[in-house]
């Protein structure tokens, strides 16, 4: 399902009466024709038992075509005449002293049903088109068969009716409505001269102010939402010029369509559309070709408005060039007008649009990022989100105060979107220091400690240096950084790691650095704890194995936390067989995945497979490595962000054990990893 919600050109010089009272006779009428509807049905049910029955037990009687059409339609005309046809000639055989009296009672309920048939608005305000009513051409257009039936006209209308009003001038927008329904229900009867059903609804008419939508905003781009199967949903632009005529097409296939299965009309008169909008898109050509706006209806419409909003004008004026193919003129305009109004959020979001389609996103940013900063003030928070993420993605080095990012991530946390306030808190990590609000480190510490427990020691850190700070909020701070502590767990110091470096961005550098470090330079263990290293011929065991995902492979897992680096093996701590050391050559492949349970928050999921998870091997043997188990930073000198501590460290992997990537190369990249539910769903994908 795909629903138009808006579009670009969404301002009006003043208010649009008349589509005001359009839309609210449409409503104001179905709530009366409803309750008039349910009336008459109680009445036309009663009506229909008790002639059907009177009918059945009187078989001899004669009920006109008519009726029994009404009764039983067309299709099952037959078949009930066949089965009274059994009655009736029982019944031949008697006499029957009151038949006249009879037949006349049948008369008199036949034609109580065609009149109460006739008294349900629908077809007492409808047009029917075998009668021919000029009225009905008329009023059918305000009378509409159920809530969603009116509700999508009702959108439509509002999204087309207002902006024609504004430039063509109220008169001529409200004889155009009429006339377009007019039309459409005329040719409608055109097409089906002998159709007895009542042909209800704004379709034809608001089909009319879409056709001229075409031609008047061609080039503005509509907003549409869509939903599939009720999990794939999202929004989408698309310029009216490829959605309205693709809405045409459609319309002409559903027509031919009916009409090959029921020739004589019926369901959704398709045909009033087609004839509606093209009866608009006519008229509005007409307008464009004899200048009939800009010489008669613009001047009248200026002269009677007192004030023009600035914005609204440069907009108007850039919809102009805009249609006129001179995109680069439009741009000029909006850029100057939004220097002159930087706080009209309509222009500005115009000149924003603009400069995409330009690849103008840099200069366009500036004002953008005021709105959003404006937004943020006045708390539309997920207005000022939609518009962030745009700008991130446009001009990825744009960047907002610290106040902002913070409530963005405050933001993202509240409403558990846990990996996007991560990103931000890697960012403001790097921004505050001893001369940031202490409030905000406040806030920050607490807003991170959901989902980045690592940087929210580090700020808890710089808070309890902060002059600003009082000695019993620190206390309270002293408490929570144990809390964190506890949380995060120790990792031995690195003796190979040497002295603390300088921080290093080269990701590669450090990379190369580490190899050096860990892989070929041997050192004699410096503690006399007791360790298990793993020979070449020792096969990795366990006390529980985890169950089997599939009846002909299984994974069966250590869980381990990685210690140390070096001579080319990594130094574990298991849960089931304690610290051993493992040779980085026996891991045959390295698989890299994010789990991304609903309720809680993702982690990186490293498996070492000491077995290759391609060949046809019963049991296929890894370490596993959870990021809730180390801190990888303590693996990559120099380098503070997580996930780029992380990325290192699989990279230094890779290279000392030779193992392949599992699948492939480009899924243990941390830019666009697999990603998974639970740990089963992973298993699952890994074993098929």
């Amino acid at each position: 399902m795909i629903i138009p919600i808006g579009h670009e050109s969404d301002k009006v010089r003043r208010l649009p009466w008349i589509s005001f009272f359009l839309l609210a006779s449409c409503l104001a009428i179905f709530v009366l024709t409803s309750v008039e509807v349910s009336k008459t049905s109680k009445e036309l049910e009663g009506t229909t038992k008790e002639l059907i029955n009177y009918y059945i037990q009187h078989p001899y009687l004669k009920l006109d075509s008519e009726t029994k059409k009404l009764l039983f339609g067309e299709k099952q005309n037959e078949d009930i005449k066949k089965m009274l046809g059994v009655y009736r000639r029982r019944e031949d055989r008697k006499v029957h002293l009151f038949k006249d009296e009879e037949q006349k009672k049948l008369d008199q309920l036949s034609l109580k049903l065609k009149n109460t048939i006739n008294n349900v608005p629908y077809r007492k305000y409808g047009y029917i088109p075998a009668k021919k009513s000029f009225i009905g051409l008329v009023t059918y257009m305000f009378i509409h068969g159920g809530l969603l039936h009116l509700l999508g006209n009702l959108l439509l209308l509002y999204l087309t009716g207002p902006f024609i009003e504004d430039v063509w001038g109220r008169p001529i927008f409200a004889v155009f409505y009429i006339i377009a329904g007019i039309f459409s229900g005329f040719m409608f009867s055109l097409y089906y001269p002998n159709f007895t059903g009542p042909l209800i609804g704004a379709s034809g008419a608001i089909a009319g102010l879409m056709g001229a939508f075409l031609i008047r905003y061609w080039r503005t781009k509509i907003k549409f939402f869509y939903i599939f199967f009720l999990l794939i949903r999202g929004t989408f632009k698309a310029p009216a010029w490829l959605m309205l005529p693709i809405w045409l097409a459609f319309e002409i296939f559903n027509a031919n369509a009916i009409d090959s299965v029921n020739a004589e009309g019926g369901g959704v008169a398709h045909w009033a559309h087609i004839w509606g909008f093209l009866f608009g898109v006519v008229v509005a050509f007409g307008m464009k070709y004899l200048k009939i706006e800009e010489k008669y209806i613009h001047p009248k419409i200026e002269a009677q408005i007192h004030f023009v909003d600035e914005g609204y004008k440069a907009s108007e004026e850039a919809t102009q060039k805009i249609n006129e193919g001179k995109l680069e003129e439009a741009y000029a305009l909006l850029l100057a007008a939004a220097r002159k109004n930087p706080r009209n959020r309509d222009l500005v979001e115009r000149l924003w649009n603009q400069g995409k389609e330009l690849g103008k996103e840099k200069e366009a940013a500036e004002f953008y990022i005021r709105l959003i900063e404006r937004e943020i003030r006045r708390n539309l928070m997920d207005v000022a989100l939609v518009h962030f993420m745009d700008l991130k993605e446009k001009v990825p080095q744009a960047s907002l105060n610290m106040t902002c990012k913070f409530m963005f991530m405050k933001y993202l946390t509240e409403h558990k979107d846990y990996k996007e306030a991560k990103k931000l808190a890697n960012e403001l990590i790097e921004e505050v220091d001893l001369n940031s609000a202490p409030g905000l480190l406040q806030n920050f510490a607490s807003a991170a400690s959901e989902h980045s427990p690592e940087i929210a020691k580090k700020v808890i850190e710089l808070c309890l240096q902060h002059p600003g700070i009082g000695d019993e909020q620190k206390d309270v701070l002293k408490t929570r950084l144990k809390e964190l502590q506890s949380r995060l767990p120790e990792t031995p110091t690195l003796s190979d790691m040497g002295e603390p470096r300088e921080v290093v961005s080269d990701t590669e550098h450090i990379t190369a650095k580490l190899e050096s470090q860990l892989g070929l330079r041997p050192e004699a263990q410096s503690d006399g704890q007791h360790r298990i290293e793993i020979e070449e011929e020792q096969e990795v065991e366990l006390d529980k194995p985890e169950r089997s995902t599939s009846p002909n492979q299984s994974i069966i897992t250590i869980k381990a936390t990685p210690l140390n680096v070096k001579d080319g093996k990594i130094e574990l701590d298991t849960d089931q067989i304690g610290q051993q050391l493992l040779p980085l050559n026996k891991v045959k492949s390295i698989a890299i995945a994010e789990i991304a349970p609903n309720k809680e928050l993702p982690f990186v999921l490293i498996d070492l497979f000491l077995d290759d998870p391609k060949e046809n091997v019963h049991n296929i043997r890894t370490i596993r490595l959870l990021s809730t188990s180390f801190d990888p930073t303590k693996f990559s000198p120099g380098i503070q962000d997580n996930h780029d501590a992380l990325k290192v460290f699989i990279s230094v992997l890779l290279k000392l054990s030779g193992a392949t990537a599992y699948p492939d190369e480009d899924s243990i990249q941390l830019d666009s990893p697999q990603s998974f539910f639970s740990i089963e769903a992973y298993e699952k994908s890994i074993l098929s």
